[in-house]
């Protein structure tokens, strides 16, 4: 059985605001929904999708705002998500950008699924799902995430760009001017899919403040953090990533990780022993992935990847690799030359 799907505390960057602004009391909507606001203060950690779709229901259910997840996406600067970001901003096309969400987006949000098919008449169509999400009507998330796409293309081609129709497959709000004022242009509720009907030569356009140096150092990193442990389940997968991001600090430690998890020490051990690994194990395993990986580039020298890894000395870098695979790091490198 897989782990349900998570998404990346940035999303709730502002969050506790908007809910102010709204009329609501943060911390009662955080509590009611069983989240700690504290533990998300982190950007860098995560949380279940389904509690970020709580959140969103609870605060519109609280303000008494039914637009409450389309008004926060449309504040919510894309920057805030990071690499993934960037490497959007700086695709040299808008089809590209897009390509470049569909290849990553699960860094982000492992519930989104998005696509970009060829419609006839010239027009292209940029779908948008929510997949493995175990909530029955995530109206307000579906809606928060076509803002923030919205968003996206219009910070990368000009604030007065507008799509041809945008589609929900959830029913029509009692009141729909909200959405048409954030989209500006025909809103169509209950349909098939969710989704941006865009012309396809849009797709074409260059996106003007791309910086194509900038992206080709973002996507390898990218690359990288998809190719960590592609094959195992999804909260590991999330947990070791944890680990790879703090190994180059020093020794990472339960405590450290834990609170970019958004969750406590005890949880994350839990966690771990439900998936038959042991924290210490996890991150001895980690380095020696990083390392494998590290030595088939020759750019990096031995001591710029112990610095990488974490040791103070390349000697203490040796004897650990000679431990996982009974070669000298310079003799792996030799041979896989």
């Amino acid at each position: 059985m897989h782990s349900p799907p998570m998404i990346s505390c940035s999303v709730t960057i502002g969050l506790a605001e908007a809910i102010e602004d709204a009329g609501a009391n943060p911390d009662q909507v955080f509590s009611e929904v069983g989240l700690d606001s504290s533990a998300l203060s982190s950007a860098e950690g995560f949380l279940p999708c389904a509690a970020f779709a709580r959140l969103l229901d609870r605060a519109a259910a609280a303000s008494g705002n039914r637009a409450f997840g389309l008004q926060f996406g449309a504040g919510f600067n894309p920057k805030n998500v990071g690499a993934l970001a960037y490497a959007v901003f700086n695709s040299s096309t808008v089809g590209a950008a897009l390509e470049t969400v569909g290849r990553y987006i699960h860094l982000h949000n492992e519930a989104a699924q998005v696509s970009l098919r060829e419609e006839a008449d010239g027009l292209n169509y940029f779908q948008y799902d929510l997949k493995n999400l175990v909530f029955e009507k995530p109206h307000q998330f579906v809606e928060y995430g076509m803002a923030v796409a919205l968003k996206t293309l219009r910070l990368m081609v000009g604030s007065q760009w507008n799509p041809r129709e945008v589609h929900f497959s959830h029913e029509a709000p009692t009141d729909v001017s909200e959405h048409r004022e954030v989209f500006r242009a025909p809103v169509l509720f209950a349909c098939s899919t969710t989704g941006l009907v865009i012309e396809r030569e849009f797709c074409s356009q260059p996106i003007p403040a791309a910086d194509s140096k900038l992206l080709k150092v973002l996507r390898p990193y990218l690359d990288n953090q998809l190719s960590q442990v592609p094959k195992e389940d999804q909260r590991l997968a999330l947990i070791r990533r944890k680990v790879a991001d703090s190994i180059s600090d020093g020794h990472p430690n339960l405590r450290h990780v834990a609170k970019a998890m958004a969750c406590s020490s005890r949880t994350l051990q839990r966690q771990l022993n439900n998936c038959g690994i042991d924290f210490r194990t996890l991150v001895d395993d980690t380095r020696k992935r990083l390392a494998l990986k590290y030595l088939k580039d020759p750019n990096h020298t031995l001591a710029q990847i112990a610095f990488l890894l974490g040791y103070s000395e390349v000697s203490a870098f040796n004897r650990s690799f000679k431990r996982w695979t009974g070669k000298t790091p310079l003799h792996y490198r030799r041979r896989a030359g």
